[in-house]
């Protein structure tokens, strides 16, 4: 019997969905036992560098913000269409990408509608709702996307690289969204809940580049046929 092949891919984004879950479930039965946790963690990664170090903070950030995510987006969506040759790859980069951390993330904010950090003093300007953190959620997703795209696509030629590479995306995804614990703006909890977001949206949109990209062609033909088509 032939195996499903989407149902690896719903598993493990009902796995990686969990601790968003969790943490909501936390939120309506008690959210004062929730905040209470935050707070006292939270305290403990908020400001304890020197100056200089915040200053490098406060603008490492902005990576994670609209300005740092729609170029960057763009960029790996154009390198790769210019690889694969395939506008099913840009344009699945630029979903998986902008719509995980744009509509999904705002409507969810504004379901929760949870207050930023009150107890902290900002140490950026911060608008908006804090659950789930869109700069965590961003992070997994711009930087999940890129290593799987370049794993996709060199694991062969250069397999030294990817641990590396997996190594570098992971230390990004995770320093991008301890930044915002660091400025004040966000609780642990919605950072962990934008992780959360973000690897299941990645898994989701990982199950139709496998049925509808990846099944087509192998990555080593798109690179060939890419050649060929500029001789």
């Amino acid at each position: 019997m032939k195996k499903d092949p989407i149902h690896p891919y719903l598993m493990a984004s009902a796995i990686t969905a969990i601790p968003f879950i969790l943490i909501c479930l936390t939120a309506m039965i008690d959210i004062d036992f929730l905040t209470v946790i935050d707070q006292n963690i939270g305290q403990h990664l908020y400001h304890w560098g020197p100056a200089p170090f915040t200053s490098f903070v406060q603008y490492f950030t902005l990576i994670g913000n609209a300005q740092g995510i729609i170029p960057l987006t763009l960029v790996i969506a154009g390198a790769f269409y210019y690889i694969s040759r395939k506008w099913k790859v840009l344009l699945w980069t630029v979903f998986t990408i902008l719509v995980g951390v744009g509509p999904v993330v705002y409507i969810i904010k504004n379901i929760i509608q949870r207050p930023r950090p009150s107890y902290l003093t900002h140490l950026v300007d911060q608008g908006g709702y804090a659950f789930p953190s869109g700069h965590a959620t961003g992070a997994v997703l711009t930087w999940a996307t890129l290593a799987f795209l370049t794993w996709y696509y060199f694991k062969d030629r250069y397999p030294k690289m990817m641990p590396y590479l997996i190594g570098f995306s992971v230390f990004m995804a995770v320093a991008i969204s301890a930044s915002r614990l660091y400025l004040g703006v966000h609780y642990l909890s919605d950072v962990i809940a934008g992780w959360s977001i973000g690897a299941t949206w990645f898994i989701l949109c990982l199950n139709y580049f496998n049925l509808f990209i990846a099944n087509k062609t192998s990555a080593e033909n798109d690179i060939q046929t890419a050649h060929l088509k500029e001789k």
